[in-house]
């Protein structure tokens, strides 16, 4: 499986680079505000299946832990942990699983802005499993690709 992964890494790289070119912390931060204006609703209405619950679990453990990476942008790991830890425990009931999602995508509008308050640098490169070193806007612009790419998943 890590072969797959490294080689949709090496595809989606280019991609999350291009998309977060010129961009700044400010504007991710309204990107994904307005993304989760078109996702929560979709994510809201979904039907209670376990593919459901699946694919917004990972959405949920994707968004955190690519926070707790961000997070780290002053001391990147060199360790790079794998996001299951940043699930929630399997048997998750969808309305709990909805509402992490809400909550996680509220983190990253916050942290986004917060970053920018305070000066954070941009252009800190923090390294992702997968795609390789990104910067911090690089990250953003990964989060939020992310769950839009993969929200297809989804049936309501």
């Amino acid at each position: 499986m890590r072969l797959v992964q490294r080689l949709i890494g090496a595809l989606l790289r280019p991609r999350v680079r291009r998309r977060a070119r010129g961009k700044t912390l400010d504007q991710l931060a309204d990107q994904l505000a307005a993304s989760s204006d078109v996702l929560l609703p979709r994510i809201l209405a979904a039907r209670d299946t376990p593919a459901n619950r699946e694919a917004i679990n990972h959405w949920v453990g994707i968004e955190r832990w690519s926070l707790a990476r961000v997070r780290r942008w002053r001391d990147p790991p060199t360790e790079l942990e794998p996001y299951h830890a940043y699930r929630l425990p399997e048997g998750a009931s969808l309305e709990d699983l909805q509402e992490a999602f809400a909550r996680a995508r509220q983190e990253s509008i916050a942290l986004a802005r917060e970053m920018a308050r305070t000066g954070a640098d941009p252009a800190a490169v923090v390294p992702h499993n997968d795609l390789g070193p990104l910067t911090v806007t690089e990250w953003f612009e990964y989060i939020d690709d992310h769950t839009r790419r993969e929200v297809i998943r989804l049936r309501t």
